[in-house]
């Protein structure tokens, strides 16, 4: 402004107004004589025009007045004075507000473009049409295409953000200026793209003795196109030779997009080798260690007491595929024999068997443990890891009162239910503190004391006298119950108490208050809650009709027998060994079918036998080996008599 005098405020003389030619009078400008004849030439009534004419002049004049006082510019001598406001007044109602639209939040990956927006609403909650909305960067890398942007008639103003080429969050804030609304505010976040790329991180070019652990774990890296980490990626861990074992064999990227997995080396010196890869990627990478021959043996066994026990009689088991039973003193056994696990040789004087996936145990009426079968973590207790085609004894001067057998590991109740454990123990299956595998037994830790031991496929769960379960192991699919998917060294606590545990490859179930409960693994509805989700803590089985008393646990599915001897199974049923006669995976429980009524039941791999009330046995499911007995190869999906 200049030191002229303003302008504003001020009244000149007005020009005439011209209305389609005529010229308009102006009163006060006249002289009584001219209005007076100028009057004279009105229609009538003339009476009237006059005064109400004056009254509108005046109307005029005051409401130019009050626009003058209202809007005039402030005095040259008050320079700090502010700027009158040329937005709507939107104080007072409470209902004002700057609303993200249709969301506080928007994503996109990095370096993408995203749409942002806000509804401007004023007094009584009436959209603000045509109101400038002001956005701006409050935090992070983003840019914004427009700052400044008009609402629309439905007062919704939006702009344009560029995300940064990093994963991170924008804070925006939109306000409109001259007011008191509370800023809006919007966060844009960045996202890494899709995988790219898959990197080894560490973990490479290790050694160890055949057998054993790796030092450290090996870690890959998956990473967008430009680099960023992505997270939540599948990986799968697979072992290219050396025959060892790995674990997780499949998991997901972490925030850091970065995924890692044990490596056990296995049997043969040399070289071996391991190749982490994604679905979503092409390629893979790979791991080399060195495998070193091993120097020395075993540990001996810890000292426990060797006091005579009761042994719980078992007198058939059913294993990964294979089935074997005790008649009197003599063991049969059917189905696969590729590790030598149905081998008869030497299996006199056993009064209680116990299956592995790939291995037998048995004791003698005074608690002898012997195995046969597959060694290769040293599952067979004699202190070696090589496969035996006929029982050997367990190295040990201790009693069991009963044996439980997991894929690669065995487990017993020794004298006052003291646990013990040897064979493979890549994921802490064997409870006592460590990742090292055992070939002769040693204590579970935690000093507990256990009625009754299931061994899963690598994870071991125990029940104490007063009905609180305990597991150890593998717990990647939740299978340890105990709320979390953390793998335990020595027994935790189950969150729920039960009356009998059985254990499959990745799930557990409990009979709970005359109620079936189950946990862990479930991609195939094995848990029997009518999901396919897992879980890790107990939940109800549906679908059974009855109280239950026994029950049994496959791979991936699970059966129960209820009073009166109907059976129930639900789970994966791809060779039928559901035995509802079909072929369909069921989430919750269905009778098995034929109106049977049994004694007992067991489940393994894909299989599932039980003992009909008249002794005669029966099977159905998965038949390759010809494990089912009915003389064939031919799975069945309803049960099936056994031949002999």
């Amino acid at each position: 402004m200049s030191d002229e005098e303003p302008i504003v405020g001020k009244f000149g003389d007005p020009e005439p107004e011209i209305d389609e030619g005529s010229l308009l009078y102006n009163l006060d400008s006249l002289t009584p004589a001219e209005a007076d004849d100028l009057l004279a030439l009105e229609p009538e009534p003339a009476s009237l025009r006059g005064p109400m004419i004056a009254f509108g002049i005046i109307a005029i004049l005051a409401a130019a007045a009050f626009g003058y006082q209202t809007t005039r510019a402030p005095d040259v001598g008050d320079p700090d004075a502010p700027l009158p406001a040329m937005v709507p007044s939107l104080m007072g109602s409470g209902s004002e507000a700057i609303l993200p639209v249709p969301s506080a939040t928007v994503r996109g990956p990095a370096s993408s473009s995203a749409r942002i927006a806000v509804r401007v609403t004023g007094s009584g909650g009436l959209v603000m049409a045509d109101t400038v909305v002001h956005f701006e960067v409050d935090s992070g890398a983003g840019l914004l295409d427009e700052t400044d942007v008009r609402t629309d008639a439905d007062g919704i103003a939006g702009t344009s953000i560029t995300l940064p080429a990093r994963p991170g969050q924008t804070v925006v804030l939109a306000t409109v200026l001259g007011t008191q609304i509370d800023a809006g505010r919007i966060v844009a976040e960045a996202m890494a793209g899709t995988p790219a790329t898959i990197s080894r991180v560490s973990g490479n070019g290790q050694e160890a003795d055949i057998g054993e652990l790796l030092p450290t774990r090996v870690f890959v890296a998956v990473a967008d196109a430009d680099g960023n980490p992505v997270p939540n990626t599948e990986i799968r861990f697979n072992i290219d030779s050396g025959e060892g074992l790995t674990a997780p064999s499949q998991t997901r990227t972490d925030s850091l997009g970065q995924a890692s997995a044990l490596w056990r080396l296995g049997m043969e010196d040399g070289v071996q080798r391991l190749s982490a890869s994604s679905p979503a990627l092409n390629g893979a990478v790979t791991f080399t260690a060195t495998a070193r021959p091993r120097q020395g043996t075993d540990d001996s066994p810890e000292a426990l007491e060797t006091a005579p026990v009761t042994v719980a009689r078992m007198t058939f088991a059913v294993g990964g595929s294979h089935v074997c039973e005790l008649v009197g003193s003599q063991l049969n056994c059917r189905g696969g024999n590729d590790r030598g696990q149905t081998s008869t040789q030497g299996s006199t004087a056993l009064v209680a068997i116990t299956a592995g996936v790939s291995h037998m145990c048995g004791l003698s009426a005074d608690g002898v443990a012997s195995c046969w079968g597959a060694n290769e973590g040293g599952q067979l207790g004699d202190g070696s890891r090589s496969d035996k085609s006929a029982p050997v004894s367990v190295r040990t001067q201790l009693r069991f009162s009963s044996l439980t057998a997991g894929s690669a590991h065995t487990c017993g109740l020794a004298g006052s239910g003291v646990p013990i454990c040897w064979g493979v123990n890549l994921s802490g299956q064997l409870g006592d503190g460590t990742r090292n595998d055992q070939t002769i037994p040693r204590t579970v830790g935690g000093g507990l004391g256990f009625s009754s031991l299931t061994a899963g496929w690598s994870h071991t769960c125990g029940l104490t006298s007063n009905g609180n379960a305990f597991c150890w192991g593998q717990n990647s699919q939740g299978q340890l119950g105990d709320g979390s998917r953390l793998d335990r060294l020595v027994p935790t606590l189950v969150r729920g108490a039960v009356e009998t545990l059985v254990a499959g490859s990745s799930h557990t179930c409990g009979i709970s208050q005359q109620t079936v409960l189950c946990w862990g693994g479930n991609a195939f509805g094995q848990l029997g809650d009518g999901s396919t989700d897992d879980r890790s803590q107990p939940v109800q089985v549906e679908g059974i009709a009855g109280v239950p008393t026994h029950l049994a646990a496959g791979a991936v599915h699970a059966c129960a027998l209820v009073s009166g001897g109907q059976a129930y199974c639900w789970g994966q049923n791809l060779g039928g060994q559901l035995g509802d006669g079909t072929t369909e995976n069921r989430s919750r429980a269905v009778a098995v079918s034929g109106g049977l009524r049994f004694t007992d039941i067991q489940a393994g791999g894909a299989q599932t036998c039980a003992r009909a009330t008249d002794g005669t046995q029966y099977c159905w499911g998965l038949n390759q080996s010809g494990q089912l007995g009915d003389g064939t190869r031919s799975s069945r999906s309803v049960p099936t008599r056994v031949i002999g």
